[in-house]
């Protein structure tokens, strides 16, 4: 075991404040909603372009 892995223990066993809890679930939640939107980012064109609207109408010409 490293050293840093002794701090990391210590950090979970460790007793937290209600605002430490708090603060660590905004942060998680940031980071979440970046990551979310950097996908979100990244897919968004490629549904764009490859899928038909669903409410064409079958039979009729696609607009170009």
């Amino acid at each position: 075991m490293t050293p840093y892995d002794s701090y990391r223990l210590y950090q979970v066993e460790r007793v937290k404040s209600r605002a430490a809890v708090q603060h660590a679930d905004e942060q998680a939640a940031r980071l979440a909603c970046a990551i979310s939107s950097l996908l979100r980012s990244i897919t968004r064109p490629r549904r764009a372009v490859g899928s038909a609207s669903p409410a064409a109408a079958p039979g009729l010409p696609r607009p170009t």
